[in-house]
């Protein structure tokens, strides 16, 4: 019977992860801003490169999991540009997305150092999802369903964000997953992603020089009528060239259906001269994850001087 329910466990989340395109974790909390928004390509004066593994139920052989890998910087006065990846593997079902876009930042002070300062940004998402028929093992081999030759999806999506850090406080807001082809809801059995509608609210409250506490939350939305919410508090100790951080997300969870608290999920994150190394450990709250197990993340990133624009960010 724990098999028997483990299965249905992993074949519902798989139907449910191939309706969206770059699944949602604490990407953002790991240098992943530009993933959930296009605005924060180019945000600072490196070229920065930022991948992330995701593992979810981690007791299975073949569960499911997500890389992701993305390069953006400023590249010509005011203007940021991007480009990511994506992969998301879960039994059968194989996802995969391209994006690419840009920015352009207004400086919000004559700080010198980027710290207050308002982006908006765009981009083009190119997905793609594939099922592996051949993977499952039927109980009649011969059923028409498994030849109907619609094992492949692809959909082209926009993005569009803005965002603004200004005396330590953070925030933005982004609108992800709009379709661009297959834009009906339902053709020929083929249901775009929901469009999302993500937004944070966060301050860096400086207790002393190089200590600081970073509280926020983000709120993502869909036109499905589900609502996720995550309250994260970091603690960090830095100084100019190098940064350590520990802390806590909590997620939360309310649809049509009711509401759930879904996972409590120590970070750690570190910044040591240009290279960037961050972990979260998703510890879930149902009754799941003791068949399944728990998940967690790994993004390792690394920031460049900019040899794309040697002029530098543009203030007047």
């Amino acid at each position: 019977m724990r098999k028997l329910y483990i299965f249905f466990v992993v074949l519902m989340s798989g139907f449910a992860v191939a309706q969206e395109t770059l699944p949602i974790y604490q990407q953002y909390l790991l240098d992943g801003q530009f993933l959930l928004n296009p605005a924060h390509y180019g945000e600072t004066d490196d070229v920065v490169i930022n991948g992330n593994y995701q593992k979810q139920f981690s007791k299975l052989s073949e569960s499911p999991n997500v890389q992701s890998i993305g390069i953006h910087a400023n590249v010509f006065d005011r203007v940021g540009a991007g480009i990511s990846f994506f992969r998301d593997q879960n039994g059968p079902i194989s996802s995969n997305g391209i994006s690419a876009g840009a920015a352009y930042f207004i400086p919000l002070s004559d700080d010198g150092e980027r710290k207050d300062q308002f982006s908006f940004g765009t981009n083009v998402n190119f997905y793609n999802m594939s099922f592996d028929y051949g993977a499952l093992n039927p109980q009649d081999p011969n059923d028409p369903l498994l030849y109907e030759g619609n094992n492949n999806i692809f959909i082209v999506y926009a993005n569009l964000g803005l965002q603004a850090t200004y005396k330590n406080f953070f925030a933005g807001a982004s609108i992800v997953d709009i379709p661009l082809t297959n834009d009906i809801p339902v053709v020929n059995g083929i249901e775009p992603s929901p469009t999302k509608y993500i937004l944070n609210l966060g301050y860096n409250y400086i207790l002393t020089e190089g200590f600081s506490l970073e509280p926020s939350v983000l709120v993502n939305l869909n036109t499905n009528s589900s609502k996720l919410v995550d309250f994260n508090i970091l603690a960090k100790v830095y100084n100019d060239t190098n940064l350590f951080a520990a802390g806590v997300s909590f997620r939360t969870a309310n649809d049509n259906v009711g509401s759930q608290q879904l996972s409590l999920s120590p970070i750690i994150k570190a910044k040591i001269n240009k290279f960037t190394f961050g972990a979260t450990y998703n510890m879930g709250m149902s009754d799941i994850q003791s068949y399944g197990g728990n998940s967690f993340m790994l993004s390792i990133g690394y920031n460049f001087d900019n040899f794309i624009n040697s002029r530098g960010y543009r203030y007047r």
